[in-house]
């Protein structure tokens, strides 16, 4: 493990106790690699604050480029991993929250009984971050919309169907059957991808204007503030099911479906992991009848 790795993981979690658990080293050693790399670059990097290990003002450069040699040293040992046992290799996936909630452990588990040497790296997070991770470079593939993965290879691995949430006392929610139309005005929690998406696509085609009172990041947060009442919201069915709040889930009538692919770059080095996976990927699709 290079020295990068553990200063970015300490900038990314502002936590030297949870590098040195990651790594299993000492939170001494974690401080010493620090400042080892503070003086031979000449710049202090962090401060402790309340929040944990600040990145200090003017540094945030420094460690963009220290992802780009963090991610330029994944590829090499790829690389190097390739080389010595094409049954070996490290696969970097970035996924939606439904997708890794409900799919992928099965996806991964299957995959590893077959190939047991490939590892992984799972990045969960929303579709603008994860097109431009999969774009630099820092992500092997990953799992979106077709929407959004049009500017890359893909390969479709389902559907799914965008649903309105309401809480349980919403008038919405005594309704057999809801239309676009009927959430045109209504208070909104938005969520993970705003507008750029297919939930924009839907509101811009039907000329839906939400009242949206709040935009938050993350879904099963925006699920639990539809809950308490604090407006509805869009959003797949996928990620759903099984969940642990008490909501109402209705299909409008028009019945809005989006199409799920993996995305990859189609590179040179394309590594024989990554194709053996997205080969698994698109068999298990098959299997399944999601596709």
């Amino acid at each position: 493990m290079s020295k990068y790795d553990v200063i970015l993981d300490v900038y990314e979690n502002q936590s030297i106790s949870k590098a040195a658990q990651k790594h299993n080293y000492t939170q001494s050693a974690v401080s010493q690699t620090i400042r080892n790399y503070e003086k031979e670059i000449g710049l202090k990097l962090f401060k402790r604050s309340k929040n944990g290990m600040e990145a200090l003002p003017g540094t945030e450069p420094i460690f963009e480029e220290l992802m780009h040699i963090r991610s330029a040293n994944t590829r090499i040992n790829q690389i190097v991993s390739n080389i010595n046992n094409l049954d070996s290799g490290f696969i970097r996936i970035g996924t939606v929250q439904s997708i890794a909630y409900n799919w992928l452990p099965g996806v991964l588990k299957n995959f590893s009984a077959e190939y047991p040497n490939i590892t992984f790296r799972l990045y969960v997070d929303g579709f603008q971050n994860l097109t431009e991770k999969l774009r630099k470079k820092e992500l092997d593939c990953i799992f979106v919309s077709q929407y959004v993965a049009k500017d890359f290879p893909n390969l479709p691995v389902g559907t799914d169907e965008l649903v309105l949430v309401t809480s349980l006392d919403h008038p919405l929610a005594d309704q057999l059957t809801v239309s676009f139309a009927d959430i045109d005005g209504q208070d909104f929690v938005l969520s993970a991808d705003d507008f750029d998406y297919e939930t924009g696509k839907l509101f811009r085609l039907n000329h839906i204007t939400p009242n949206v009172r709040f935009r938050i990041n993350e879904d099963y947060t925006a699920i639990k503030m539809v809950e308490q009442g604090f407006g509805i919201t869009v959003l797949p069915k996928l990620l759903l099911h099984n969940i642990p709040f008490n909501v109402c889930v209705r299909s409008f009538t028009e019945h809005f479906r989006r199409n799920l692919s993996v995305a990859y770059l189609d590179t040179p080095e394309l590594s024989p992991a990554l194709d053996k996976f997205l080969t698994f990927v698109t068999k298990w699709a098959k299997e399944c009848k999601l596709i």
